[in-house]
């Protein structure tokens, strides 16, 4: 008995006609039914019936399909799983994204945990990125709000992160001295934000309509670089960041925290879920998962 034969059964089994079996198959009818009786015979039992011009299983057949089928599943799984692990090996990952607050580290940690696959970013606007994904021209996107299924029926979304904000401050600032700054105290300062149609500057304005107040903004960009380099070196303004960015050994003394109930926002992990699944996106959405799983256990912990 041969893997062959349980693939020419199971698809005589599943179309119900030697013909449509040999056709998808690209050999000779008398061919796949030699394979069938060499089978039987080797087996020692029939395993169709003919009904009405259609083979059909019997009870033995029945059973041996229920087996054959498990094992050839089984078997491609592997072929497909192996072929991806050495895809794995150097892959390439293309990532939407329409806030650029965690990117970088997340670049850094994708680089250390696959040192020769390739983490490919782009920014784009909400609309944009879920065209992408539905269209499956983009493997994953990070974005704040989460997408939902009203937005598309084609993407799923898994929420990564809830998140509490800071504001960053050059050191001879007047909110520099404080632990705590309200968005009141924020509102009369210049602020380093990103454009209008990002995640983070949607949130943002929207907190502040919410309070009745209006952001001024002198200085719009998505390259975080830029912000802090705004913010530190040009002091241009004060910018708004992530919690987390207290804890960062490099900026943390330039950051306070703002009141939880004033600056919150959430990220949300974003795919088309009709796009055929590798080890190599099971593997890089496990490393989203794990990746902002710390950050959340790092912001519930400010």
């Amino acid at each position: 008995m041969e893997l062959r034969d349980l693939r020419y059964f199971c698809l005589v089994a599943e179309t119900g006609s030697v013909t449509r079996a040999a056709d998808t198959l690209c050999v000779s009818q008398p061919f796949v039914t030699k394979v069938i009786h060499r089978l039987e015979e080797e087996l020692g039992t029939k395993l169709f019936d003919l009904e009405r011009r259609r083979v059909v299983l019997n009870q033995n057949g029945e059973y041996f399909y229920r087996h054959a089928r498990e094992i050839l599943d089984k078997l491609d799984r592997l072929t497909e799983d192996m072929a991806a692990m050495q895809e794995q090996a150097e892959f390439t990952t293309t990532l939407l994204y329409n806030n650029a607050g965690y990117l970088s580290a997340l670049n850094s940690a994708f680089m250390a945990q696959y040192p020769h696959s390739v983490l490919s970013e782009t920014y784009a606007k909400r609309s944009d990125i879920i065209d992408l994904l539905n269209t499956n021209k983009a493997d994953f996107a990070i974005a704040l709000p989460p997408i939902t299924g009203e937005e598309s029926r084609l993407i799923e979304t898994i929420t990564v992160l809830k998140d509490t904000g800071s504001i960053m401050v050059p050191p001879d600032h007047p909110l520099y001295q404080k632990e705590f700054v309200t968005l009141e105290e924020i509102a009369p300062y210049p602020i380093v934000i990103a454009p209008k149609g990002s995640g983070m500057r949607d949130t943002i304005d929207h907190i502040f309509e919410r309070r009745g107040l209006t952001p001024n903004v002198v200085y719009e960009t998505n390259d975080m670089d830029l912000q802090q380099r705004a913010v530190l070196v040009d002091k241009r303004g004060i910018a708004f960041m992530s919690i987390i960015h207290t804890k960062d050994p490099l900026i943390g003394q330039y950051c306070r925290k703002t009141l939880t109930d004033q600056c919150f926002g959430t990220v949300g992990l974003s795919y088309n879920k009709y796009r055929p699944e590798t080890v190599s996106t099971r593997a890089f959405r496990q490393f989203v998962l794990e990746f902002f799983g710390k950050l959340q256990s790092l912001a519930d912990s400010i």
